[in-house]
């Protein structure tokens, strides 16, 4: 599996220290990945589980997820722990490693947190008030919400539907295949598109909005839009590191 250096270097796959939390299922029973947490730390999921499903976990007691379990073809990841990280506070990072299958679909819900996909190609489904999302997909259905924060990813694959209200947006394609329909919106903030050479890009500037397309006639759409800040279309740079590791 070739994963970023920043996935790597600080996610090394199953070295995490002091581990709290060491969950194992049956991989062929699991199908999503339904996650719930009101304070999520730092959440990294890998497309790699062939026989067992893991579930990987380091942090203080009381902020870990109080729910790990598998519920029919879900596996189920629930931490109601906002009210205790208000109480008792945190000293050290949230750490929570998962491998699923590569066809795992992912329902993923938070408060404030970080999350990094490492590959899959089941649908994407994220909604958040504050954090940032990374990595890369292959999934053919994306749908991304955020309040605040940053969303980077690389090589998008079909449908992409990307919400922020405040933050950065940052789209990465080495290449761009035919298959890519992607709709980008930032209300106050920026969007940077980073698309391979000689890829026609029409600006509309009109009215309040600043809007960029991509449109290869017959195949690839992606089209971007910013309320009020910067929209710039770069050179692909392939996946850099996520600018929050923090929570």
């Amino acid at each position: 599996m070739n994963l970023p250096s920043y996935i790597s270097s600080d996610f090394p796959i199953g070295k995490l220290e002091k581990l709290q939390l060491n969950k194992r299922f049956p991989a062929q029973e699991i199908n999503e990945l339904f996650v719930d947490a009101q304070t999520l730390g730092n959440l990294m999921v890998y497309f790699d589980a062939e026989d067992e499903v893991r579930v990987l976990g380091a942090a203080e007691e009381h902020l870990l997820p109080e729910r790990v379990e598998v519920q029919g073809s879900r596996l189920v990841i629930e931490a109601k722990n906002f009210k205790r990280f208000l109480q008792q506070g945190q000293a050290e990072k949230i750490r929570i490693e998962v491998h699923v299958p590569v066809h795992t679909r992912l329902d993923v819900h938070f408060g404030a947190g970080v999350l990094m996909l490492a590959g899959g190609e089941g649908d994407v489904h994220v909604s958040g008030a504050v954090g940032e999302i990374s990595g890369y997909s292959s999934a053919q259905n994306i749908t991304i919400k955020l309040r605040a924060g940053d969303v980077t990813l690389s090589n998008i694959r079909g449908q992409a539907v990307i919400n922020m209200n405040l933050g950065s947006i940052s789209l990465d394609w080495a290449e761009l295949n035919g298959d890519e329909n992607v709709e980008a919106k930032c209300d106050f903030g920026s969007i940077d598109l980073h698309l391979p050479p000689a890829v026609a890009v029409v600006e509309d500037q009109g009215g309040l909005f600043l809007r960029k397309t991509v449109d290869v006639p017959f195949s690839t759409h992606i089209h971007a839009q910013v309320g009020f800040g910067g929209l710039d279309t770069l050179p692909a740079t392939g996946a850099g590191k996520p600018k929050h590791m923090t929570a």
